[in-house]
């Protein structure tokens, strides 16, 4: 019986001797079969494939396998729209091959890529300064004239007269106009200059002036520019109020200057040139009262 069995089990370690290639070769088989299923059921291999750059690819197959019963134009519209989702997912993110799984195996990790948007902070915008108001000046009244045009305006409350050439002023010449009395005041009026009449006497009186210019007729003679009055006294000649130039009025309505300024005036030859007189803004009392 012992022999028996030793018969057999030397059949048997025979047989195995002669199969050792074959039955290593199938342990082999066996054992990668098990690792693969391992490896499959823990989704490693879809993250090595994805890594490699393979997973696009799957992923597409896997979206074409799963519809069966869907058309070519299913098929597509199906396999466009994961390339997209592929697609994206690979712009937002990156890869980064330094995290391990808990078993030690590198495992690819996507990390979100931040883009960084600059924020424009306005700058304070500098408030403008306003233009400076002009100063207001003795502006001419009468009706604009060429620039080059030279004017004349008598300022009765100012006692002056203020000579221009276009916009210019070239001469101030202070005066005395008619006295506030209502046979003697000078009225407001606008017009030209008239004839120059060089030295005369007035009618009635022993008053001259060497210096005479015609302006327009009032209430009881003639009102004119003219220089100073005066009396000749010998060689001597004696002015009447030359000291109310630029102070007050005093004459009996005329426009007087100095004759210093007459000369001036002379010269500078004002006739046919536009003049505007004021009008007095003080108190005028009755003729009666008058000197």
């Amino acid at each position: 019986m012992l022999g028996g069995h030793r018969g057999a089990m030397a059949r048997v370690w025979l047989w195995l001797v002669k199969r050792r290639r074959q039955a290593v070769v199938a342990c082999l088989a066996l054992a990668a079969f098990g690792v693969w299923g391992v490896a499959v059921q823990s989704g490693l291999v879809f993250g090595a494939l994805t890594w490699l750059g393979f997973g696009e690819r799957a992923a597409v197959s896997a979206a074409i396998e799963m519809t069966p019963a869907a058309g070519l134009d299913d098929v597509a519209t199906t396999a466009a729209t994961t390339l997209e989702a592929v697609a994206s997912e690979a712009t937002d993110s990156r890869v980064s091959p330094t995290a391990t799984r808990g078993d030690g195996t590198a495992t690819p990790q996507r990390v979100a890529a931040v883009t960084a948007t600059a924020t424009h902070t306005p700058q304070p915008t500098a408030t403008p300064e306003p233009p400076p108001t002009p100063v207001p000046s003795y502006a001419r009244t009468l009706t604009p004239s060429p620039v080059d045009e030279r004017f004349l305006r008598v300022d009765q409350d100012r006692q002056e007269m203020l000579v221009y050439e276009g916009e210019t002023l070239v001469r101030t010449i202070a005066v005395s106009t008619g006295a506030p009395y209502e046979n003697s005041f000078t009225p407001a009026w606008t017009g030209r200059v008239g004839a120059f009449w060089g030295k005369a006497q007035f009618r009635g009186t022993d008053l001259w002036a060497d210096y005479i210019w015609y302006l327009f007729p009032g209430a009881t003679g003639s009102i004119l520019i003219h220089s100073v009055p005066y009396v000749n006294n010998g060689d001597e000649k004696v002015y009447d109020r030359p000291e109310a130039l630029g102070v007050e009025p005093a004459s009996k309505g005329c426009v007087r200057i100095s004759p210093e300024d007459a000369e001036w005036l002379a010269r500078w030859d004002p006739v046919g040139v536009p003049i505007e007189i004021t009008r007095y803004s003080g108190v005028i009392l009755p003729a009666p009262t008058a000197p």
